[in-house]
């Protein structure tokens, strides 16, 4: 179910198909970096792009074997629950791109006026729909056509509503100076993921190294990306064409900033608790069975692996591996100390704060430690005699360690590794083992010491579930800002409209506070636009220009009866 190649492990250059879910635009920025600045060429990757036709679903291309990876929306997860074995890589956009867009002449002016008019909305849409149904429309209400990928078609009147990315669509309609309204899921409390770099299960069985890969270099490409931006927007105009211009790709890749958050987020950055919150909204809304199963391990792709790339887990396990290489070798010395009598090693195993084994040639357990009872929970009279490999090793890793323990005998050489151990309930934990040989009486033995390292992992994953509410708190707070700033604006301009019959023109030129500019003699007011709609407010928004231009409506419209509205509006937002 999956190309061949993808599957090689023989060193020679391997073919990987990638299917998009769009047309080539900066949308894959990252992935055409990837492969333009080496990254995927340096782990003998060759890399090919296919764009998305009308009729392609990116999900099915790749469950079908015509992709080996793919990026797919947040529709993922359904196809999880279908029992589809799909395996999310990563994630691109905090945020999703995915809207909806009408034109201002079509006389929709909320998300309820969608009922009964044509729409065109792309595969893989869930969120859409999610948003929808909460707004109170009835699915069956909807008429909705295959997605032509062009943009023309709503423009001409053929459809009165078309989903959109936030970062591409809505470019053409304003350079061609066309009103249009956006609706979008956020404005529903619905915020999903977008842009999910995905596989399958199969292949990840089959050959983890080359996925491994593949996800790494495409992140370090998207890392390049959203840093040489001109750089990229170069390569795509070169190599990638798709009718579009050199200002539309700027527009994405600047819009796309803002999804991304590259300056707080690393790219493919994603976590278990925001799956369960888009999993949820699923099952309230009917879409997702709620008896589903909410455990996520098998959908969310190898997180441990993803936690131990991290600087402060590195820092960790480097300060473990110290740890055992310095009491091995204060152990060693000291046997040496105290003439290596049994008596003497024995009081010093009981007593030391770390599981502790000694083995004989054999590989026989012939001391076993009250720490290594408290780890692996066998009393000692137990194992004692019995191989270590057969109580301790988990089958998968039984015969490499074995190996190193006998490399350790022969070679007289310490050696440290990681492997998986069995406590005596039969859980799984992880440790990092330092293995050192000597010997007493011309007889040689092996020392064995443990440290459990399941535990440091939990203590990662409690400090970065920390960081990342703290982080989605932050991010929280500051689209409610931005969220009370537009409905303030928003507000502001309508006041103003009813009460003078004047447009934001005037407002812009009778205030003083927004600039008004001439573009082929036509007044603009291009500044105060920005602040009418969340995809467009900047990041850094001025809050006492928005606070001024209230207190001038309330000043000059007194009683319209919408005045007291804002004023309560502007009290709640002005001090924030």
């Amino acid at each position: 179910m999956f190309s061949p190649a993808a599957i090689a492990g023989d060193g020679k250059t391997t073919p990987i198909k990638m299917q998009l879910k769009w047309e080539h635009q900066f949308q894959f920025a990252g992935y055409y970096m990837a492969k333009h600045k080496g990254f995927y060429r340096q782990y003998d990757l060759d890399v090919e792009f296919i764009a998305a036709t009308p009729d392609s679903d990116p999900i099915e291309a790749v469950l079908n074997g015509e992709a080996d990876f793919g990026v797919g929306t947040s529709d993922l997860l359904l196809k999880f629950h279908q029992g589809h074995p799909v395996k999310v890589l990563g994630v691109l956009f905090q945020h999703s791109p995915l809207a909806l867009v009408s034109l201002e002449s079509s006389g929709i002016d909320t998300v309820q006026d969608l009922a009964n008019r044509a729409m065109m909305i792309e595969p893989n849409s869930a969120e859409i729909y999610a948003y929808l149904k909460q707004s109170g429309l009835s699915l069956n209400s909807l008429q909705t056509a295959n997605h032509s990928l062009q943009i023309f078609e709503l423009i001409s009147g053929q459809v009165d509503a078309m989903s959109v990315y936030t970062t591409t669509e809505p470019f053409e309609l304003y350079a061609k100076e066309i009103p249009y309204r956006i609706f979008t899921p956020r404005m529903g409390g619905i915020d999903f993921y977008g842009d999910n770099l995905f596989t399958t299960t199969q292949l990840i069985n089959l050959n983890p190294k080359r996925v491994e890969q593949f996800t790494q270099a495409s992140f370090e490409g998207w890392k390049y990306a959203m840093n040489h931006i001109e750089e990229s927007i170069n390569v795509i105009l070169a190599n990638y064409p798709a009718n579009r211009s050199r200002q539309a790709l700027r527009f994405e890749a600047e819009t796309m900033q803002d999804l991304m958050r590259t300056d707080l987020i690393e790219p493919g950055y994603m976590t278990e608790n925001r799956w369960h919150h888009i999993q949820t909204i699923y099952q309230e809304l009917g879409l997702l069975d709620r008896q589903a199963n909410m455990q996520l391990e098998d959908f969310l792709y190898n997180p441990d692996a993803q936690l131990n790339r991290l600087k402060s887990s590195m820092q960790w396990l480097t300060l473990t591996v110290i740890v055992i290489l310095t009491i091995t070798a204060l152990t060693l010395y000291l046997l040496r100390r105290v003439n290596q009598t049994r008596k003497q090693l024995a009081a010093m195993v009981q007593n030391s704060p770390i599981p502790i084994l000694l083995l004989n040639e054999r590989l026989t357990i012939i001391e076993w430690n009250r720490q290594a009872e408290k780890v692996f929970g066998w009393p000692a009279h137990e194992v004692l005699g019995k191989d270590v490999i057969d109580i301790l090793v988990a089958n998968s890793h039984q015969a490499s360690v074995r190996e190193v323990l006998k490399n350790t005998l022969k070679q007289q050489l310490s050696q440290t590794f990681s492997n998986k151990n069995l406590t005596k309930s039969g859980q799984l934990i992880s440790c990092n083992w330092s293995n050192a040989p000597y010997h007493v009486q011309h007889k040689k033995y092996v020392l064995c010491m443990a440290i459990d390292t399941s535990e440091i992992r939990e203590l990662k994953a409690i400090t970065l579930a920390k960081e990342d509410t703290q982080e989605e708190c932050d991010l929280q707070k500051k689209q409610a800002l931005l969220s009370g700033l537009v409905e303030i604006t928003q507000l502001c301009l309508t006041i103003w409209e009813e009460c003078t019959h004047t447009s934001k023109i005037q407002l812009a030129d009778q205030s003083g506070l927004w600039r008004v500019s001439l573009d082929n003699g036509t007044a603009k007011t291009r500044t105060l636009d920005k602040y009418l709609s969340l995809e467009t407010i900047p990041n850094n928004p001025r809050w006492k220009t928005v606070i001024q231009t209230a207190n001038f409506i309330i000043r000059q419209c007194p009683d319209h009866p919408m005045t007291e509205k804002l004023k309560k509006l502007k009290l709640r937002h002005q001090h924030k």
